[in-house]
């Protein structure tokens, strides 16, 4: 049977979170109210978890500081964490990713995405658990992985592209480059578009995305509303970046042919990348990129921003 470990300090919260995971067949769960009396029964071993709910805004302790004091117990370094949020902001995002987290919900979550970043984490985790079981185990989750990035040109969902990333073996890691792409227009004028008019510019952009063809050992996915985020298994950071510099275009062509749909706001795209070896976890990766893109759009956007001190910034 899943065990599940819940941290919010709103009771209506945790109610909402029990009576949620009833539904889906989940009874064992651990709440808390306080995040320091979680991490103290956690660091005690007096509760165990195949994935952790975590609160964001909390008192005293905040969802994402108690993340990164999980994360530093080695117990806990291999269960999934998945952050619940009312804020959209791609910086709460960034320091998730940082801290550990392996995925985000956004309150009021929807049902039917709840029950699919569960089954994708706890998936997750008995990957996890099978390559801690030998090296028989570990081999075929190599060669999963291998497979998983050898089609061109996919262009995915989030759930695919963490599937995909979960399955990466270790020593793969170092090979690893993310970026995180998003539409100015929409992305810095979210009251000027009614939802409908965002749809129609974000499935022109999808549209065009599918069409580029990438090179095997990429993968592009439909993030979340105006955000794309890819991941590449080519290990020259130059080579990676002419991708992205060509996506990049790709979408700024494809946003210059519909002026009238976007109002008159400058057709520009927005990039943060995380480049090959910068990053140790799949976690930190996407965190250091949708960072990237964060400054890159506090920066008035439209360009590229690469991750980390002494990287190359363009």
């Amino acid at each position: 049977m899943r065990k599940f470990i819940a941290v919010d300090d709103s009771e209506i919260a945790r109610e909402l979170i029990k009576a949620t995971l009833a539904d889906f067949g989940y009874h064992d769960v651990s709440f808390f109210g306080n995040p320091k009396e979680a991490l103290e029964s956690m660091t005690a071993d007096e509760v165990a978890a195949d994935l952790v709910l975590l609160d964001v805004m909390m008192p005293e302790m905040d969802g994402v500081e108690l993340c990164a004091r999980i994360r530093a117990l080695d117990k806990w370094r291999d269960v999934p964490i998945v952050m619940l949020t009312s804020r959209e902001d791609k910086g709460t995002l960034s320091r998730a990713f940082m801290a550990g987290a392996n995925d985000y919900l956004t309150k009021p979550f929807d049902r039917i995405e709840f029950q699919a970043r569960l089954r994708a984490q706890l998936r997750l985790k008995a990957e996890l658990d099978r390559r801690k079981s030998g090296p028989r185990s570990t081999r075929a989750s190599s060669r999963r992985a291998r497979s998983q990035f050898s089609l061109p040109g996919l262009l995915s969902d989030r759930d695919a592209l963490q599937d995909a990333l979960a399955q990466l073996s270790d020593d793969r890691l170092d090979s690893l480059g993310v970026f995180a792409l998003s539409v100015d227009a929409t992305a810095r004028n979210t009251v000027d578009f009614s939802s409908r008019e965002r749809q129609e510019i974000l499935a022109a952009v999808a549209e065009v995305l599918a069409q580029v063809r990438m090179p095997a050992g990429n993968m592009l996915a439909h993030w979340e509303g105006d955000t794309f985020c890819g991941a590449s298994l080519v290990h020259d950071d130059d080579a990676l970046l002419a991708d992205v510099r060509d996506l990049a275009m790709s979408v700024k062509r494809a946003l210059e042919t519909m002026p009238g749909k976007l109002k008159g706001a400058v057709p520009g795209v927005s990039v943060g990348v995380a480049l090959p070896g910068s990053a140790g976890t799949v976690s930190e990766a996407l965190g250091k990129a949708f960072g990237a893109l964060e400054e890159q759009g506090q920066k008035g956007g439209n360009g590229i921003k690469v991750a980390g001190a002494g990287r190359r910034n363009q």
